[in-house]
């Protein structure tokens, strides 16, 4: 097992990113940074010298941050094996130390074939589920074979009815209708909301105003909290234009002068 500590432009919140599936993501988004990283990456794939060794107590742990582990194309037995190692190796953990996991994918719809395994029973409260909505609107030059925005949010509303916390990422963020947006996260009845934008220089992407950005964050933080990215803290003054108008329930990754 390789754990990999939290850094760059990885979630401030998380201790850790561990990826026991790995390869090329079927979704195929254009803006991915796997592909500047690895633009040759072999087919998807388990990798079996993952499921060895421990993960320690009290981390927060990433899995599946290099590839959608709930992919179309990845097969049934990979996840199931991923999540029973993920129960066992934490099982005896004391509950005040039990270290938790994120599971990310844009098809929370196949997720939920997998949502009676017993990692995800609410009572451990050691799973959090997290779609990325980058927008209401479908680009389909840049989202590719992702599902759509409306379906996933749709499988994040049928998550979170069953008692299990939910994360919603805006991230690249994109132009976007402001009133139909707000509605879709807020199917997905989530605990938090991440906001982070495009850092692939190579790639270009419709992006909303700031104003308009900024009203996003603000009709947001009525039913959630929001947790600004790094990458995002500078765009154009977007902290301390926030910062001036609303201060509750909204946190920074670096403090902000």
């Amino acid at each position: 097992m390789i754990l990999y500590e939290r850094k760059g432009n990885m979630y401030e919140f998380v201790t850790h990113t561990w990826n026991p599936i790995k390869g090329k993501c079927y979704h195929d988004c254009s803006y991915c940074y796997m592909k500047k990283i690895n633009p040759d990456a072999q087919p998807v794939r388990l990798v079996e010298n993952e499921l060895q060794g421990d993960f320690g107590i009290n981390k927060f742990i990433f899995v599946g941050s290099s590839t959608d582990m709930f992919a179309q194309n990845v097969k049934d037995e990979w996840i199931k094996e991923v999540l029973d190692f993920c129960l066992v190796k934490t099982s005896r953990q004391a509950q005040q130390e039990r270290t938790r996991f994120m599971f990310q994918t844009k098809n929370p719809q196949r997720l939920l074939q997998f949502i009676s395994h017993p990692l995800f029973d609410v009572e451990r409260k050691q799973a959090v589920i997290c779609t990325t909505l980058e927008t209401n609107r479908h680009y389909p030059d840049i989202m590719n074979n992702a599902p759509l925005p409306q379906d996933r949010a749709e499988a994040m509303n049928a998550i979170a009815k069953l008692g299990i916390e939910t994360f919603v990422t805006v991230e690249p963020i994109m132009d976007f209708d402001l009133g139909e947006f707000v509605s879709l996260v807020k199917r997905c009845n989530p605990l938090q909301v991440n906001i982070g934008i495009n850092t692939n220089a190579n790639i270009k992407l419709p992006c909303p105003a700031i104003e308009k950005l900024i009203n996003l964050i603000l009709l947001l933080t009525i039913f959630t909290k929001v947790h600004i990215k790094k990458n995002a803290n500078n765009e154009n003054n977007l902290c301390k234009s926030l910062i001036h108008k609303l201060k509750k329930n909204i946190f920074f990754e670096q403090p902000v002068p």
